[in-house]
């Protein structure tokens, strides 16, 4: 039975092969301008990754803490929130000098006024701009603590970037599937219809809906595959073609390649339901 529906599905799409050829050529355009924004969503997630990995919290010392508050302090702050890493007078000087470059307007400075720090590079689960406050306000209640600085406007806007990045792969997510949905509807209509006769007289001798459905449905599972692999073919030329000119741009992960091919194989079958549940019962006796 199953190298039936198989045969018929080839054969359907041997004698409306135009029809195939023009849904493969639409999907796979959908699935291009898709796919394309994925790919920037996964280089835009794994650049603002980075860039949130850098996020840390300075905490700010009093003069009079001695030694062992300090490393209380240290170890405190390194159990409940992250690396904790001790910067000292002269070593924030230091690096204050390197950043700055020129001697005469160190000089003008004078005695160093740059306080002890520590550095807590956050807990991935603290990354975030809501989180970091209130470790902030926590951390500046200490008696130890002078101020803490964590670039709150900067935190507040990269995750807003964030939202509105996976906002955006969500319209587009729903508009490529609406886009594939219509295609494969409209093609599988054309197709039943230009085969109106053989879906009457076969639905005559009692096959059921199912039966008939089968190789339409199968035909339209296929032809979202080859639009998929069709559609990951140019998306990988294009990585491939920026990955020359921009360092650091890689393709999608094998999860995502997955999931992309899968999810256009469901959209096929899906669009394939649709159409044959309405269409069938229009050329049926």
């Amino acid at each position: 039975m199953y190298l039936f529906f198989f045969r018929e599905t080839w054969r359907s799409i041997r004698q409306h092969r135009g029809l195939a050829v023009t849904a493969v050529l639409s999907l796979t355009g959908a699935l291009v301008l898709s796919g394309l924004f994925l790919l920037l969503t996964h280089n835009a997630e794994i650049g603002l990754q980075v860039l949130g990995d850098r996020r840390e919290m300075v905490v700010y010392l009093r003069d009079n803490v001695t030694p062992s508050e300090r490393d209380m302090l240290l170890g405190r702050l390194h159990d409940l929130y992250g690396d904790a890493t001790y910067v000292s007078k002269q070593q924030a000087w230091d690096e204050f000098s390197q950043s700055v470059g020129d001697p005469e307007l160190l000089e003008a400075v004078g005695e160093n006024p740059l306080p002890a720090s520590i550095r807590v590079k956050l807990k991935p689960e603290l990354l975030n701009a809501t989180a970091m406050e209130a470790v902030s306000k926590q951390v500046g209640e200490l008696p130890e603590v002078e101020d803490v600085r964590y670039g709150a406007e900067w935190v507040r806007r990269l995750d807003n970037l964030t939202d509105s990045l996976k906002l955006a792969a969500l319209v587009v997510g729903t508009v490529a599937a609406l886009a594939i949905l219509f295609v494969m509807y409209n093609t599988l209509r054309l197709t039943v219809l230009a085969r109106r006769q053989q879906v009457e007289i076969m639905s005559r001798l009692g096959a059921s809906d199912r039966f008939i459905a089968t190789p339409f449905v199968i035909e339209a599972t296929l032809v979202a595959g080859v639009a998929a692999l069709i559609a990951l073919g140019l998306l990988y030329a294009a990585q491939q073609a920026l990955a020359r000119r921009i360092l650091g741009i890689g393709f999608l992960p094998l999860s995502w390649t997955l999931a992309y091919f899968g999810a256009a194989l469901a959209l096929g079958w899906f669009a394939a339901q649709l159409a044959l549940a309405r269409v069938l019962r229009s050329v049926g006796p």
